[in-house]
C-alpha cells in the first residue's frame, strides 16, 4: 500500500492507494477553522488500525509546497518519522512536479499552475524558459493572474469562473494531486527520494530555506 498526504490543498487529506487505485481518501480537517496539527495523528491512527498499515504500508508520498508553512512542516515531519520507523521510502514532491505530467513541452510557456492552499494562500507558477524551471509567485487575489501572459491554467481546486472576465480567453483545468498520482503512479514511484525533505515556502516571492 502507498499512503499520500496532501499537505498543500485547503483541506489536507490522506489517500490510501493499492493496486493503482485510491481505496480511501480521508480528510484530516473538515473546515478552515480546524488545525491540521490537532487531527493529523488521530486521522492516521484510524487508518492504521483499519488497514493494518504497520504491516502493509510500503511507500509514502507527500507534496512539499508551495503552501502553508505550518501545514508543510507538520506533514513532512510526521511522514519523515513514519519513513524512519517503518523503514519505507518517502517521496517529497513539489507541486509543480506533479503538474508537469499534464503539460506538454509546447504548452510550457502558455500554461500557469495555480495552487490554492490553507490559510487562504494562493500561488501562480510560471515557466521560465531561460532558466528552465517554474518561478513561483505568491498572490493575494486570483485576479492578479491576469498580469501573466498565459492561455491555460491548471489548478488543484475548482474556481468560480463567473468571478473574472479572465476565463473568457483562457482554458482552465482542475485536477487534484491524488488524481495525478493515480494517472502517473509508475513514473512517480521511479522518482528519487531525497534524504532531507524541505518545505517550499514563499515569502515576498522568495523561497525560504
Amino acid at each position: 500500500m502507498i499512503l499520500f498526504l496532501d499537505t498543500v490543498s485547503p483541506l489536507p487529506e490522506f489517500s490510501l492507494i493499492a493496486d493503482s487505485k485510491i481505496i480511501l481518501s480521508k480528510r484530516i480537517i473538515n473546515n478552515h477553522h480546524e488545525k491540521m496539527s490537532d487531527y493529523l495523528i488521530k486521522s492516521y491512527t484510524d487508518l492504521e488500525k483499519k488497514f493494518s498499515l504497520d504491516q502493509k504500508l510500503e511507500n509514502l508520498i507527500i507534496n512539499i509546497g508551495p503552501g502553508s508553512y505550518t501545514s508543510l512542516r507538520i506533514g513532512i515531519a510526521f511522514f519523515s518519522g513514519l519513513s524512519l520507523s517503518y523503514q519505507i521510502d518517502l517521496k517529497g514532491i513539489p507541486c509543480v512536479d506533479f503538474y508537469k505530467y499534464l503539460i506538454s513541452k509546447d504548452d510550457l510557456l502558455l500554461t500557469g499552475i495555480y495552487i490554492n492552499s490553507a490559510n487562504n494562500q494562493k500561488f501562480i507558477c510560471i515557466y521560465d524558459q531561460k532558466k528552465e524551471y517554474y518561478n513561483i509567485h505568491k498572490i493575494e487575489s486570483f485576479n492578479e493572474i491576469e498580469n501573466f501572459k498565459i492561455k491555460k491554467i491548471i489548478s488543484n481546486t475548482e474556481l468560480n469562473k463567473n468571478n473574472s472576465n479572465f476565463f473568457k480567453n483562457i482554458k482552465y483545468q482542475s485536477i487534484s494531486f491524488k488524481e495525478i498520482i493515480i494517472k502517473n503512479l509508475d513514473a512517480i514511484m521511479k522518482l528519487e527520494s531525497p534524504k532531507i525533505i524541505e518545505p517550499i515556502y514563499i515569502s515576498n516571492n522568495k523561497i525560504l530555506n
